[in-house]
């Protein structure tokens, strides 16, 4: 271990195995109760995208290296023997996941999920972020999933469907684990039945945090689950926010000649694939 590398290490991370527990996150910053002092109201900030802290309790901050040596009085060496324990595998294992979105097949493959929770991985945290997703917490879909495939671990981003089975979604993963269904989330106005149909869950999460007027909605984690969309006929107002691509183009005009009510809402991202890309390349208003 030198301080370079110990430099690399999450400091989210490190408070994670160590009982600390966020209170809230805002884009980057992530704020907790002061590891470094009593307090009743949480003051000390970790930003992720820097991984540095600031304790406004205290007016200090630093790095990684520099809180260990403050939270338990280390010298630098002492420092850095600490954070050997943080520098195996379990630090990387989001990194070095291999790619099993291309070669994954469920039938052949023997695949358990170990554990269920809210997203809590920093690496998980950070896959959101960089797709511009901050306001997640209260979708009660979304949870970080640890599974295995023929004995070996991953973990991912799981969005659950009617059926109780997860798209799986992270930098090296994108799969379903349980049986493929859509999404359906009952929350609208019961006076005004509007229905707004979502190709994936980053689309859906991504306009959720634009749009604040509630509705039903549809993802329908692979648009080919349209066909056992029978129960959009009850409602009043369809709309659709399918990929710009040819088969949103098909599935966008079959709902079309099917329903007298569906709108084609593409036009809000055009010149992108998806709302989520939109979203990411700077687009923060939803205009017509």
């Amino acid at each position: 271990m030198n301080i370079e590398k110990a430099k690399q290490i999450p400091l989210e991370l490190v408070l994670q195995k160590m009982n600390y527990i966020p209170s809230k996150t805002i884009g980057f910053d992530v704020w907790y109760s002061s590891p470094l002092h009593e307090e009743k109201t949480p003051s000390f900030k970790i930003n992720t995208k820097i991984n540095r802290w600031y304790d406004h309790g205290l007016q200090k901050g630093g790095n990684i290296i520099d809180f260990i040596a403050i939270k338990f009085n280390y010298t630098i060496p002492e420092v850095l023997k600490f954070l050997e324990n943080y520098s195996n595998q379990s630090i990387f294992s989001f990194q070095k996941q291999k790619n099993i979105a291309s070669n994954f097949s469920e039938p052949e493959s023997k695949v358990n999920i170990i554990k269920v929770t809210g997203i809590q991985h920093y690496a998980l945290r950070e896959y959101l972020e960089n797709r511009k997703i901050y306001h997640y917490e209260n979708e009660s879909n979304l949870k970080e999933v640890h599974y295995e495939i023929n004995g070996k671990k991953y973990f991912g981003i799981g969005f659950q469907n009617n059926s109780n089975g997860f798209e799986i979604r992270s930098k090296y993963a994108k799969i379903c684990i349980g049986k493929k269904d859509i999404t359906l989330i009952v929350k609208g106005d019961k006076n005004k039945k509007t229905i707004r149909i979502f190709e994936g869950f980053t689309d859906y999460i991504s306009f959720k945090s634009l749009e604040k007027n509630s509705s039903d909605y549809l993802i329908l984690n692979s648009v080919a689950l349209i066909s056992r969309c029978e129960f959009l006929s009850n409602y009043d107002e369809i709309e659709v926010y399918l990929d710009y691509d040819s088969a949103g183009d098909k599935y966008t005009e079959m709902l079309k000649s099917k329903y007298l009510n569906v709108i084609d809402m593409r036009s809000l991202f055009f010149g992108y694939k998806d709302l989520n890309e939109w979203l990411v390349n700077g687009n923060f208003n939803l205009k017509e």
